[in-house]
């Protein structure tokens, strides 16, 4: 039989490796997103926010990271990582909107974070990109009288986003800068060689942009280059776009086989 003292070290022995085994589980657990013993899992809000705007064709799911997003920013106004997505959460809400007021707020309220964004990382492209993309929906609503004077700050901030990141968005930018350039009157800048430049520059870095090759089979086919504009059609029709959900994609297919209709 062993001492009573011999028994109690025993037994403080065995209770010290039991807690240290607790701990490094608790900070594996931490470091690893899961917890042990049934604790709650404290999930980082951007990531929670990225898999519900994953899952924007549910419209819930994206209000519930533009609520989710804008409680943390409550908490760190000067988080830059959410403030751009916020921006960008923000324009893709208000394409869900019916009426003009809605849009509106959704796309000042984008650009309001999308400035916050820029002003603390000027160097990175997400905040000019966002910042950009809803000034330009924003012109759009508005009508040109009321908004040219946007032109050059919109075309400014794609053109930065662009300097710092080409492959941004997917290409996302040289069909920004592009469409701007082909839509636009020369009197206001635009330049319809420059823009089918800047999209076939686009579709080398996105090579999967439904969005990019459904303009720019559009614009071939006004050209008169319809067997190139019908390829990029069909493409468009058949080849999926890992960055556009579902809802979005059929979307696109549909545009691609009215404009296939009206060049046959």
């Amino acid at each position: 039989m062993k001492p009573a003292t011999e028994k109690r070290n025993h037994q403080d022995s065995k209770s010290s490796r039991s807690l240290i085994a607790f701990l490094n589980a608790l900070v594996s657990g931490w470091l690893m997103g899961s917890w042990p013993l049934g604790l709650p899992a404290q999930e980082n809000p951007l990531l929670q926010a990225e898999k519900l705007f994953a899952g924007r064709d549910h419209v819930e799911d994206l209000r519930e990271a533009i609520t989710l997003l804008e409680n943390s920013l409550a908490r760190e106004p000067s988080n830059y990582e959410m403030l751009w997505r916020l921006a960008k959460y923000k324009y893709h809400f208000s394409d869900r909107q019916r009426d003009e007021a809605g849009k509106l707020k959704l796309l000042k309220d984008g650009i309001e974070a999308a400035k916050k964004a820029v002003n603390l990382e000027s160097k990175r492209p997400e905040g000019h990109f966002w910042l950009a993309a809803n000034y330009g929906s924003y012109a759009e609503l508005k009508g040109p009288f009321k908004s040219f004077w946007l032109i050059k700050t919109i075309r400014s901030e794609f053109a930065w986003a662009l300097r710092l990141d080409p492959a941004y968005e997917n290409g996302g930018v040289y069909l920004a800068l592009g469409e701007m350039d082909i839509r636009l009157p020369r009197l206001l800048g635009g330049n319809n060689r420059r823009g089918l430049t800047l999209l076939e520059n686009g579709l080398k870095v996105g090579p999967t942009n439904s969005d990019l090759k459904l303009f720019l089979g559009e614009t071939y086919a006004k050209i008169g280059r319809k067997e190139d504009g019908k390829n990029l059609l069909e493409s468009v029709i058949n080849l999926a776009d890992p960055a556009r959900t579902a809802l979005e994609q059929e979307e696109l297919r549909s545009k691609a086989r009215r404009l296939l209709d009206r060049m046959r």
